[in-house]
């Protein structure tokens, strides 16, 4: 292979637009700058190639999310996700509270008193609130705090079990900052109709309230002596499930309804937490998995690197490759605009 070819492979690693401006021109000065009888390129051009290249699509990729439309999903974004993330975390201390109510023989020293997970509810809930009041800064410097729980959760959870299985909420929640940090044109609330409004309240309060139905209603007329994982969560009974499945439905059809400029961008932003939860679910298993895990007395191995970094990257990739298709489709003249 040429020198002048193994050039253009490398620059077909820069944005398409980057090319057409600025290809031939870099492509010119390579060129000259290589020796008469040189074959292949340098160590040190190869690097810079390609580190111009990562620098060129971060810049792109910026300057794609910096449009409006991008801001207004993110803020719906922050609004969504830290209900979702409520709901999660508020579903034991209600749980507790019913079966007090229903007046279930607990210990006040005993269980019910799950002080990270009422201040887990209780700092989403304020980061729900206020980025509806379209304080958004403040909704982002609360949310850090919320976040940082959550991969300290993840990390005892790991540091205990060596699972990932709950990653998906760390992620949703280390997503919630950056996008309530955008400035957006309105508030979260701006890009939703009163009635996806309707539904959201419904979702939080269907998803919040599922132990306390399955447990507390169910009790007397449905028999749950088996627990078993849910593709959310570990340890739902049937019924629960199945209430836990209708809101986040819900949640999922408020995205669904928007307007599709918007619909469009809410699913790219949450790619990276569907493809975390798909790896922790089919890929980060026990056997016939291509990133297979095994077991020691019965706890799973700890994660190799390669599948610390697949993890990682694999989520990102795949966001950025979202963002790309979705500007190539409404790219004017183009098939899909």
């Amino acid at each position: 292979m040429r020198l002048d070819q193994v050039y253009r492979w490398l620059l077909a690693c820069y944005p398409r637009e980057y090319r057409q401006q600025y290809e031939d021109e870099m492509l010119g000065v390579l060129l000259d700058d290589a020796a008469p009888d040189q074959r292949r390129p340098a160590a040190r051009d190869v690097l810079a190639l390609l580190g111009g290249a990562f620098r060129a699509h971060v810049r792109q990729l910026d300057a794609r999310l910096s449009v409006d439309a991008w801001r207004e999903a993110a803020a719906v974004l922050g609004l969504i996700a830290s209900l979702v993330l409520f709901a999660r975390a508020a579903r034991l201390p209600v749980l507790h509270l019913a079966l007090l109510a229903d007046g279930h023989p607990f210990g006040l020293g005993q269980e019910v008193v799950s002080w990270p997970s009422w201040l887990g509810s209780g700092v989403w809930l304020v980061v729900a609130m206020l980025a509806a009041l379209r304080w958004s800064r403040t909704a982002a410097a609360t949310a850090v705090c919320a976040a940082a729980f959550e991969v300290v959760r993840v990390a005892g959870e790991y540091g205990q079990y060596s699972t990932v299985f709950n990653l998906w909420p760390a992620v949703l929640a280390g997503m919630v900052p950056v996008a309530l940090v955008v400035r957006a044109p309105g508030s979260g609330t701006a890009g939703i109709a009163r009635w996806r409004l309707g539904l959201l309240a419904a979702a939080t309060l269907v998803s919040v309230g599922a132990p306390s139905i399955a447990t507390v209603a169910f009790a007397d007329r449905w028999t749950e002596p088996v627990r078993t994982s849910w593709i959310f969560t570990v340890g739902v009974g049937q019924i629960e499930a199945i209430l836990l499945s209708v809101g986040y439905l819900l949640f999922a059809l408020v995205i669904l309804s928007t307007p599709a400029v918007l619909r469009r961008r809410l699913l790219a932003l949450v790619v990276p937490v569907g493809v975390t939860l798909l790896l922790t679910r089919l890929g980060l298993g026990t056997t016939g998995t291509f990133l297979e895990r095994g077991t020691h007395d019965g706890v799973l191995d700890a994660l190799t690197p390669a599948q610390g970094l697949t993890l990682v990257l694999v989520p990102a990739l795949l966001f950025a490759v979202a963002v790309a298709v979705l500007h190539y489709r409404e790219r004017p003249g183009s098939q899909g605009a």
